[in-house]
């Protein structure tokens, strides 16, 4: 009897966990486009690897150059699945710098008006 319980317990934390495991697509996006020049935005950034695998510990810099000669910036890191939400900022001319040890750093140009949906980001191995 004692067997067959701990084999039940066993079953059930197994599916548990695996139950707990999300795809990136299922996460809720939290990005926001800004509403107006010089508006207020939101990066919902989700980082993979060349084989679809989620990138932890990935740094994302993200630079705004506004009107005036204003500068914003914000930054965090990818957690487990890939995801990192950055901290709203007044939205201009984007620039996103992505670096992780044993990946190759990237630099891209973000479309504010685009941040209404994830954007999604393949890191490619270091040679």
């Amino acid at each position: 009897m004692r067997r067959l319980l701990i084999a039940a317990l066993l079953l059930v934390s197994a599916f548990g966990a695996a139950s707990a495991q999300t795809n990136s697509s299922d996460i809720p996006n939290m990005g926001r486009a800004p509403r107006q020049e010089d508006g207020v935005g939101r990066l919902d950034l989700r980082v993979v690897d060349e084989d679809g695998n989620p990138v932890q510990g990935v740094r994302a810099d993200l630079q705004s150059k506004r009107s005036g000669g204003f500068l914003c910036e914000s930054w965090n890191w990818t957690d487990a699945r890939g995801v990192s939400v950055l901290p709203p900022l007044h939205m201009g001319k984007l620039t996103l710098k992505l670096s992780a040890k044993g990946y190759q750093t990237q630099t891209i140009q973000v479309d504010a008006s685009s941040l209404d949906q994830p954007v999604r980001i393949t890191l490619v191995k270091k040679s």
